[in-house]
């Protein structure tokens, strides 16, 4: 505007190249940063399975991008032809749906998924399976709620928050399943339509659900879950699916419940559920409270 005349086509001609090179630059910056989380590697699992400080800081970093978001789509936009007409002030009004296609978010997007496949990575080194659910549902959860409560929402839009809402949810039922089907497995009547089980079966039961459901509580109450929702959700639907598991079992035998086999009353396995995921590392005690 200020050199619309001919005599102002020179300095228009460097304007542009400086923009076109600072537009390179920009390009280049976030090629770094997606190059330094691929290639942030450890050779130890994260003790308890938490939120890492690597997802933590890459998050709360590009948290700031969207203060700049006409910055750096003026900057960007001649790097993208291919969305350069979509490309919108961050006004946050009727057009924000444009937001999902503008340079910026192609690349917010594009740095969360590399630090996606670094978490999957980060994952593995879990011996335990079920950990390794824990692990990748506490930091997919933490991914999304850092979207959700910032204008990041705006760039990453609805489908993306449904589709990684999916996902953690998801690793939270492979966590139940890797962790409780054998646990519980010990409560299955192998003839249900009888109404109770051999005494000795039944021993044999208590002791097996005792011994898998006690070395469960002594590994689980190490890791962690920070989200204090997330992990109160985990909490009920386990309870829900043990609780009612190990109660229909003692109903099924009420006639050996007086037994010592019977170490565990269906309000201790309970009470001791919600002791998981706390970060400590405890020792189930006994109880024969009814």
């Amino acid at each position: 505007t200020l050199f619309s005349e001919e005599a102002g086509s020179f300095i228009q001609l460097q304007f542009h190249e400086l923009l076109e090179r600072l537009g390179e630059s920009a390009i280049a910056a976030f090629k770094a940063f997606r190059v330094a989380i691929s290639s942030n590697g450890c050779l130890y699992p994260f003790a308890g399975g938490g939120v890492h400080p690597l997802n933590k800081y890459v998050m709360n970093y590009i948290r700031m991008f969207p203060e700049y978001c006409d910055t750096l789509n003026l900057l960007l936009k001649n790097q993208h032809p291919g969305v350069a007409d979509q490309v919108t002030k961050p006004d946050y009004g009727p057009d924000t749906s444009l937001l999902t296609s503008c340079p910026m978010a192609y690349h917010l997007r594009s740095i969360t998924s590399c630090l996606e496949s670094n978490l999957h990575k980060k994952s593995q080194l879990y011996k335990d399976e079920a950990l390794q659910h824990i692990f990748l549902m506490n930091n997919i959860h933490y991914l999304v709620q850092k979207v959700k409560g910032s204008k990041l929402r705006l760039f990453f839009g609805d489908e993306w928050i449904r589709k990684h809402n999916a996902m953690f949810q998801q690793h939270a039922m492979n966590y139940e399943r890797a962790t409780w089907s054998s646990v519980v497995s010990f409560l299955k009547d192998n003839n249900p339509g009888s109404s109770s089980m051999s005494k000795s079966t039944f021993k044999e039961r208590c002791k097996g659900f005792s011994i898998a459901f006690e070395e469960v509580y002594k590994t689980q109450t190490s890791w962690s879950i920070p989200d204090p929702q997330l992990r109160e959700d985990l909490r009920i639907s386990t309870s829900l699916k043990v609780v009612l598991a190990y109660r229909t079992f003692l109903g099924r035998n009420l006639a050996y419940t007086d037994d010592k086999c019977v170490k565990h009353t269906v309000e201790h396995v309970e009470n001791s559920l919600l002791d998981l995921f706390g970060g400590s590392s405890r020792s189930l005690r006994d109880s024969r409270r009814w």
